[in-house]
């Protein structure tokens, strides 16, 4: 009996160290995993604790938190390919589907918000703007930002909200805006302006999109597009904030009007809700990487290189998307 036991712990022992459970002496391939989570700072704990290897991002973003980490992360500067997604550039707002006419009067607001320039004199558009100005509030300002800024001169915002709740995202009385026919509407266009009120829902975790500022007032380039297009349709703006994965939730189950909270164009969303045009505020080219522990950098040089690794991702994200179908789908394929 004592000789069985020993060869069954000496089997055991080998099967640890070289993965012989198929009978080979082939290393056994570990899995990749890819955890799904509410919000990035969960990603973000996880990474720091080590319970991942990796956390997936957008650019800016990730920026964001390698800024804040003291030198503890880095961004591995490999990035997931876009192209293989066709041309859907910028964010997009989200409505229930079949709200057509509803969202063509958004696609208005949004187009004149993108299109049009604050100033003949000053070359950037109302959107681009709000961008810089978004970015210098939560402290994600780049060098772009900065540009804008310094040829703009001015703030203009204000610091303190005057009449209405939302005011102080952005002041429209002397900006353009477009011209709607608002004398017959019906469904999800009728119901906002006969309440008087566009409830828009968001995640407040994506800076400069949309974030909460230390006053604890919900801010983000993304919130001035909204409170522009509230002032379109002539009626108030209401924000309601809650988790990522419950924001399309929301417009699907009709508890909100309209979703912006940092969407990308993704086909499963544009199925299942009415997307709007692309908005984009800024002439830099939009990426979505991965970062990872300083110590462990030069382990990746290529998404290859995350085959077998532990994987963090915002649930319903862009990156769930790129780590499904560029890193697992490698795995897949082997």
């Amino acid at each position: 009996m004592k000789k069985i036991v020993n060869k069954a712990m000496a089997c055991l022992l080998a099967l640890s160290m070289i993965g012989c459970s198929n009978g080979t002496n082939e290393p056994e391939t570990k899995k990749t995993e890819l955890e799904l989570v509410a919000t990035l700072d969960q990603a973000i704990l996880g990474l720091a604790s080590g319970k991942c290897d990796a956390v997936a991002l957008d650019g800016t973003t990730a920026q964001n938190y390698v800024n804040q980490s003291d030198g503890a992360f880095v961004m591995t500067g490999i990035n997931f390919d876009l192209t293989m997604y066709g041309e859907h550039e910028g964010n997009v707002a989200a409505a229930k589907k079949g709200e057509t006419e509803f969202m063509a009067a958004i696609n208005k607001c949004i187009e004149k918000a993108t299109t049009t320039f604050v100033d003949p004199a000053f070359p950037h558009t109302y959107y681009t703007t709000w961008v810089a100005i978004a970015k210098k509030q939560s402290g994600t300002e780049d060098e772009e930002a900065e540009k804008i800024l310094a040829d703009l001169g001015v703030p203009i915002w204000t610091d303190t909200p005057v009449d209405e709740t939302y005011n102080y995202l952005v002041d429209t009385t002397d900006l353009e805006k477009p011209e709607l026919d608002l004398s017959n509407p019906t469904g999800k266009l009728k119901e906002v302006l006969d309440k008087g009120t566009l409830v828009i829902a968001t995640s407040p975790d994506y800076p400069a999109a949309e974030f909460i500022t230390e006053d604890g007032v919900v801010y983000g380039n993304e919130m001035m597009l909204a409170k522009y297009i509230a002032d379109c349709l002539g009626v108030d703006l209401v924000i309601e904030t809650m988790d990522f994965n419950a924001v399309l939730t929301a417009v699907d189950t009709g508890k909100v009007d309209l979703a912006l909270s940092g969407f990308g164009w993704k086909e499963d969303r544009e199925e299942a809700f009415e997307l709007s045009l692309g908005y984009i505020g800024d002439s830099s080219v939009s990426f979505h990487t991965l970062i990872v522990p300083a110590a462990d950098a030069d382990k990746y040089h290529s998404l290859e290189d995350f085959l077998g690794t532990h994987i963090m991702a915002q649930a319903n994200s862009l990156q769930e998307m790129y780590v499904r179908d560029q890193i697992l789908a490698l795995e897949e394929g082997e």
